[in-house]
């Protein structure tokens, strides 16, 4: 039994877009999100609820 064919960057990539993404990024993208989504006025649990029914509306699957 043979071992799987090495692939190259390209179809890694294409199988997994996060490994083009700069190894920092969900650090970043949680640095951004989490002031507005866990302070305010509005608590979180209904901006949540928003976002959803958001999503619905606009034939998001979530």
């Amino acid at each position: 039994m043979s071992a799987a064919p090495e692939t190259d960057g390209a179809e890694r990539s294409a199988s997994n877009p996060l490994a083009l993404a700069p190894s920092d990024f969900f650090e970043r993208y949680f640095a951004f999100f989490r002031p507005g989504h866990q302070e305010g006025v509005v608590p979180s649990r209904i901006k949540e609820l928003a976002r959803l029914k958001v999503a619905a509306l606009n034939d998001c699957d979530t």
